[in-house]
């Protein structure tokens, strides 16, 4: 039971304080911004990209002077909409801890909180960067399963269906590797994909961008084709091929006819969750065996908006999607810290990609 607000037990901490440690925490291990970037929106309703099909050049015909023009079809709409979700975390300084800030602060010359800052700056980190986390994950499990998510008790500690995500995506554009990427001695990576490309074409997509995370980057490099592949004639000659490093097998993707110019990206991530019992688990959020054919590297949008509030007793700092607050509690004493966001990321591309199975197997 959460006790009355207070201002903040932080003796000297004000909002430009909370503001500079927020503004100055560091997002670059997050890749969502990158392949996701942040947008606000209105109403806290998020939408992908609409007629996403319909960009195709079609070429115009031959006609007579007298003759009637054929009418081309509209575009296919495609497109996806869905309330924005409330993320949030939180963090507590119980009362033992605000003693130990208070014997600091009778020692310290001055009543200076930023002296102090291990005292509230963590906590104010650990916030941001849950609410990151959280993004991330939903970014990836979304993408590298098809644009399908369920949240449930195993990855939500908070159990919401009403927010799963399902894009619906075409069974054309999911398919499976011709043989198990993982068996070395017999995978034809480059053949299958090839064949997905073919498809991608096939179907006016242009993919340029192979996704896989870092498990499915150990599966290609240690692939004797792509060992052969990357070596030179003469190292193949004498049988000393090496495993092939990211940057190598790059350059021999690009080489390669009929993959047109197909390069890797590697979600290299790990997140941990929390679960009410206390207990924690940690994974890669992009699944394992499993690759994303992609036209572009940016694959979608981090859509966002923000709840007005207008409350004196509360400390409250912005960072674009991210809100952080801060307050004391007069019982149980203690000082409360907590990271939210009405935030979610929005798979744009969900409908221009090719979704592989690397391990043969169907979806």
């Amino acid at each position: 039971m959460s006790g009355t607000i207070t201002n903040t037990l932080i003796q000297g901490l004000t909002q430009p304080m909370v503001q500079a440690r927020l503004n100055t925490a560091d997002a670059k291990p997050f890749l969502f911004g990158t392949h996701f970037p942040v947008k606000r929106v209105n109403g806290f309703i998020w939408r992908t990209l609409q007629n996403q099909l319909g960009k195709a050049n079609v070429a115009a015909d031959l006609h007579t002077d007298n003759g009637t023009i054929v009418r081309k079809r509209r575009p296919i709409f495609e497109s996806a909409k869905g309330d924005i979700p409330f993320i949030s975390i939180s963090r507590e300084m119980s009362r033992s801890e605000i003693k130990e800030y208070q014997t600091a602060l009778a020692f310290a010359p001055d009543d200076d909180a930023t002296k102090l800052v291990q005292y509230w700056g963590e906590d104010v980190d650990f916030c941001f960067n849950g609410v990151q986390s959280e993004l991330e994950f939903i970014a990836w499990m979304l993408a590298s399963n098809a644009g399908k998510l369920a949240f449930t008790t195993t990855n939500n500690a908070t159990y919401a269906n009403e927010f799963d995500l399902d894009y619906d995506v075409d069974e054309t554009f999911k398919v499976a590797s011709s043989v198990d990427w993982g068996q070395s001695n017999n995978a034809d990576i480059i053949g299958d994909l090839a064949k997905f490309v073919k498809l991608g074409k096939d179907n006016n997509l242009n993919p340029k961008f192979l996704f896989v995370n870092l498990n499915e980057l150990y599966r290609i490099c240690t692939s004797e084709q792509i060992i052969k592949s990357c070596a030179s004639y003469i190292i193949n000659a004498v049988g000393m091929a090496q495993t092939p490093d990211l940057a190598a097998v790059n350059t021999m993707l690009a080489k390669q006819a009929w993959l047109n110019g197909l390069q890797l990206r590697v979600i290299d991530q790990t997140i941990t969750r929390e679960f009410a019992d206390g207990t924690t688990s940690s994974r890669n959020p992009f699944a394992d065996c499993r690759a994303i054919l992609s036209e572009t590297e940016r694959l979608g949008t981090t859509q966002y908006d923000i709840l007005q509030e207008n409350n004196s007793a509360i400390i409250r700092a912005e960072r674009a999607h991210t809100i952080i607050k801060k307050y004391g509690t007069a019982e149980p004493q203690s000082e409360v810290t907590i990271g939210q966001a009405d935030a979610v990321p929005v798979f744009d591309t969900a409908y221009r990609n090719i979704y592989v199975k690397t391990d043969g197997v169907a979806w």
